[in-house]
């Protein structure tokens, strides 16, 4: 919902007058949208004239103490020619310093309600005043919800009799690419990057406007972050295939935003076929998911993946079983969550309840682990992982609060699974 329709232009200057000394701007007729206003001195006015003064419920006028005395009162009158409005001048001091811009900026924040929609006119102002607040606009649609209904400039030149007002709206769709560029980099999330395609027009990367790779990226994204781990690779997969096919024709912008994506998910998408079995692959494939999430601090997804990876490595001599089929699941569901309490538990306390029988078809195999000195390292560690993990699905309720070490930790543990398998090829036990 838009609180109000907020007006906001600079006012500067203009150029000195060689008789008189005084500064003025000289008249010109303007033309906005295909309509011309009448001649005026003001590009401000001339906004006003041809988008309607019924457009807007505030106009907020920013100026030096100097253009206000010299311009302000014409600037008003003719303002009060077109109709009513509710017209603020807003004074700022004449610092350039960083102190002096950034009260430029809070000064002018404050004129601006959330839910704004505004339209800024930039053409004129003290020296570096529009730009400071230029670059401050995206700010202000994230901290104050505001609209963006247009940013003009109006370009005149002496010795032309009509001089274009240009809405530079569109260009600003830039800092919706850059948080997007800084949600995939920071965060692995390529979400915001399919909300901005939808909203940019064809010359700004909008190729990327595409709604199999905006569903590909969706998806993704939502497996990485649901844990969705068997099926990660598959989706990364597609969305790869299609970054490839989009990248050949794709605009100079559009191909650093695809090779972003391209590099941030390409290691979980290998082109080796995976078998659906617990072999070489999937375990590297586990590793290169858990480096991901922990370059992206998802500490909770993380913990999540190593304690179901321990799981797995209990599977890898089980008879039929895969991650593929419903009969491979329960399989799972048997014999992973055995392995992890056997690890947890020294072999005297084996005493799971109605788990005998997977015990000890389980046992060999843990003779062989213990035999590699695979045993050791996985005991070492799968409690305190489970514990970890069981805090983080818990809220960390059942604790005084969060460990601090968490990241530290998740780091830590992550070696030692690289370490076992790289022990498992070494012995054989990994095709």
């Amino acid at each position: 919902m838009i609180m109000s329709r907020v007006f906001l232009s600079f006012l500067g200057l203009g150029s000195q007058l060689k008789q008189t000394k005084q500064y003025d701007y000289s008249k010109t007729v303007f033309i906005l949208n295909g309509v011309k206003s009448q001649e005026t001195k003001f590009v401000q006015v001339a906004e006003l004239e041809i988008l309607g003064m019924n457009s807007f419920d505030k106009i907020i006028i920013v100026a030096t103490q100097k253009s206000y005395d010299t311009h302000y009162v014409n600037i008003k009158r003719r303002i009060r020619e077109l109709g009513t409005a509710d017209i603020i001048p807003l004074i700022i001091e004449e610092d350039m310093s960083p102190e002096g811009q950034w009260k430029w900026f809070e000064m002018i924040l404050d004129t601006i309600d959330y839910g704004d929609e505004l339209t800024i006119d930039l053409t004129h102002g003290y020296r570096s005043i529009p730009i400071v607040f230029s670059t401050a606009v995206n700010f202000l649609q994230k901290a104050k919800n505001i609209t963006l209904g247009a940013v003009y400039y109006g370009a005149y030149e002496k010795n032309k009799g009509l001089a274009p007002i240009v809405d530079m709206k569109d260009f600003y769709i830039i800092n919706e690419w850059a948080e997007a560029v800084s949600r995939l980099v920071e965060d692995a999330d390529a979400r915001k990057m399919a909300v901005v395609a939808q909203q940019t027009d064809s010359f700004q990367a909008g190729e990327l406007n595409d709604e199999k790779l905006i569903k590909a990226f969706d998806d993704l994204t939502n497996t990485v972050r649901n844990v969705d781990i068997n099926n990660v690779w598959a989706k990364a997969k597609k969305a790869i295939q299609l970054i490839k096919e989009k990248e050949e024709n794709a605009s100079i912008t559009g191909k650093i935003l695809l090779k972003l994506v391209m590099d941030k998910f390409v290691l979980i998408a290998t082109d080796e076929p995976l078998s659906g079995k617990y072999d070489r692959p999937y375990f590297e494939l586990q590793l290169q998911i858990i480096s991901l999430l922990l370059e992206h601090k998802l500490f909770m997804q993380v913990y999540t993946v190593m304690r179901e990876f321990i799981g797995s490595i209990g599977m890898i001599e089980i008879e039929k079983a895969k991650i593929s089929n419903k009969k491979g699941r329960n399989q799972r569901h048997r014999f992973a969550e055995t392995f992890i309490k056997m690890l947890q538990y020294e072999e005297r306390n084996w005493e799971f309840k109605d788990k005998e029988k997977e015990i000890e078809i389980l046992r060999p195999y843990y003779k062989k682990l213990k035999n590699n000195r695979i045993e050791s390292i996985l005991r070492s560690f799968a409690k305190d992982l489970a514990d970890y993990r069981n805090s983080f699905a818990h809220a960390w309720t059942t604790r005084k609060e969060a460990k601090s070490d968490i990241e530290e930790k998740g780091y830590q543990f992550y070696a030692e699974l690289k370490e076992v398998v790289r022990l498992l090829e070494k012995n054989g036990m990994l095709n």
